[in-house]
């Protein structure tokens, strides 16, 4: 695992946030051998921040969820090349996720807003990152595998759970296309059922909710 450090420059790093400014490092996002999943924690205060790097092929499916118990910690996510964040945590909430992913390296930037970072407030965060499906071909977008990846992150997404509380039967097919229904597990909510609609080219176009009260 290599770590290095940068110097931040805000205006990379939010489009319409209050970011402090602050020292940057940068450190790989690496998995477990054999895991398609795996968490990072990690402590800022202040004006400091955090950078993480994760490399992903074309094709696959990424799902990231974060936590801070501080309410004005957040994070923000750039596309490979790209120097706009994408995703901006202060208004999108703490869930991102892409499906089909691009190739290169996905940037994800922890910062605490400017008025706690003035506040010397500290930020304890867990970031959790998954990325399934094989590149190229086989999550090209018409397998039974990334039908399945596809239903797996918009229903994480959606319910805002990690891929481990969803359980999906075999895909049936259908006369306006094919399905996959499933079940989420919301702990104290309870188990929530869903059903995940594609077009008859196998793209996925809906969730629904299947339980009767929804999420």
């Amino acid at each position: 695992m290599s770590i290095w450090f940068r110097p931040a420059l805000a205006s990379l790093i939010c489009l319409g946030s209050e970011l402090a400014e602050a020292q940057s490092s940068g450190r790989q996002v690496t998995f477990p051998r054999g895991a398609t999943a795996t968490e990072i924690r990690g402590t800022l205060r202040g004006s400091a921040d955090a950078t993480l790097l994760l490399r992903t092929a074309p094709g696959q499916v990424m799902q990231v969820l974060f936590t801070s118990a501080n309410r004005s910690c957040y994070f923000n996510a750039f596309e490979p090349g790209r120097e706009e964040a994408v995703h901006i945590g202060s208004s999108a909430g703490n869930e991102f996720g892409r499906s089909p992913t691009v190739a290169g390296e996905y940037r994800f930037q922890i910062y605490l807003m400017r008025n706690a970072a003035r506040r010397n407030e500290t930020c304890r965060y867990r970031i959790s990152f998954e990325v399934t499906g094989a590149p190229g071909g086989v999550s090209a977008g018409v397998s039974d595998r990334q039908m399945r990846d596809q239903c797996q992150a918009r229903v994480a997404s959606m319910y805002a759970v990690r891929s481990a509380r969803i359980r999906m039967a075999a895909i049936r097919p259908g006369a306006d296309g094919p399905s996959i229904d499933g079940r989420v597990n919301k702990g104290a909510e309870g188990i929530k059922a869903f059903r995940c609609l594609f077009t008859p080219a196998r793209q996925l176009r809906d969730v629904m909710a299947m339980t009767p009260d929804g999420e």
